[in-house]
């Protein structure tokens, strides 16, 4: 398997304090072939958002770990590639962890996660209180099958989340959203964050390697960049020059439980529903690419799509 990462992504203590969490938000265990030939497929779920919780208006956080395995068990009748779960495992408490983790364990496919802003969050407190405290680490790589190449990126890499041992990064957080505060940017809100400079650069050297090498570029995130909205990312329109620069095939989103879609030149940006939202809805999704094709199945409320070039 071919895979490009930032090392390391988490310190050995970081991995201590972390426990099991660690292995969700570093590099899955794909194939080195395609389960499907020369067809890519794979699964995607956003914001199980566990908590042991009463419902808040249209968000039934104990119902995830029902829905979820729900999912997991129509996920897995299916031949996929690996599967990606969109950020917001969790909504709060670290204890939440456990039971979504035990959830997991039932997915027979190899699995990326994106850390959300709520899974960042808890691990940022549990990290901080740490002695000595523990800043919030990176969450973000790439993995690689033939002829695709596949980014995973951390918007919690510059955010409030980040803890009074991330050095400058959480003054930074407060400068950003400052500035676009100033200027009226309705994604100038304190539960969003930025990918900054140094996970900029590496972005940028992923896409110029795939470039160079003629590979597919799929990337996930877990704020969406566009269209304009309020959960997107504080820096999102770099992120939507950079990747329709570099003629990326599709972004993945959620954060936003509403969904969305936006095509900017060649570039798919696909925001998925929140699972945690509804009594007893169960959005997620099946996406095939196969001839530049773009082939997303929804499930539940989630909406089909076919994306062509």
């Amino acid at each position: 398997m071919a895979v490009t990462t930032l090392s390391p992504l988490i310190s050995e203590r970081q991995a201590l304090a972390l426990g099991n969490v660690s292995a969700f938000y570093q590099l899955p265990d794909v194939h080195d072939a395609l389960v499907n030939g020369t067809r890519l497929r794979f699964g995607l779920i956003a914001d199980p958002q566990y908590a042991d919780a009463e419902p808040q208006k249209i968000r039934y956080y104990r119902n995830s770990l029902n829905k979820l395995a729900t999912a997991i068990n129509e996920l897995n009748d299916l031949k996929l590639d690996f599967v990606v779960t969109l950020g917001d495992l969790v909504d709060r408490d670290w204890s939440s962890f456990q039971a979504v983790l035990a959830r997991y364990e039932a997915l027979r496919h190899p699995h990326a996660a994106v850390i959300g802003n709520h899974d960042a969050q808890v691990i940022s407190e549990h990290l901080g209180a740490q002695k000595p405290a523990i800043g919030l680490p990176k969450s973000y790589y790439s993995f690689s099958l033939p002829g695709y190449r596949f980014l995973v990126i951390d918007g919690n890499d510059v955010s409030l989340y980040c803890n009074h041992a991330n050095a400058d990064d959480r003054q930074l957080a407060e400068y950003m959203l400052e500035e676009l505060t100033e200027c009226q940017q309705s994604q100038a809100q304190p539960w969003n964050g930025a990918v900054g400079p140094k996970q900029l650069e590496w972005i940028e050297k992923n896409l110029l390697e795939a470039r160079e090498q003629r590979e597919v570029v799929l990337v996930f995130g877990h704020y969406p960049l566009t269209p304009v909205n309020s959960h997107n990312l504080w820096n999102c329109e770099t992120l939507v020059e950079l990747l329709c620069r570099y003629n990326v095939r599709a972004y993945f989103a959620g954060h936003d439980h509403r969904g969305g879609y936006d095509r900017v030149d060649n570039t798919d940006f696909i925001t998925l529903k929140g699972m945690v939202d509804g009594e007893s809805s169960l959005p997620f999704s099946s996406v095939t690419l196969a001839d530049d094709v773009l082939t997303l199945t929804g499930y539940g409320p989630e909406i089909s799509r076919v994306l062509s070039r």
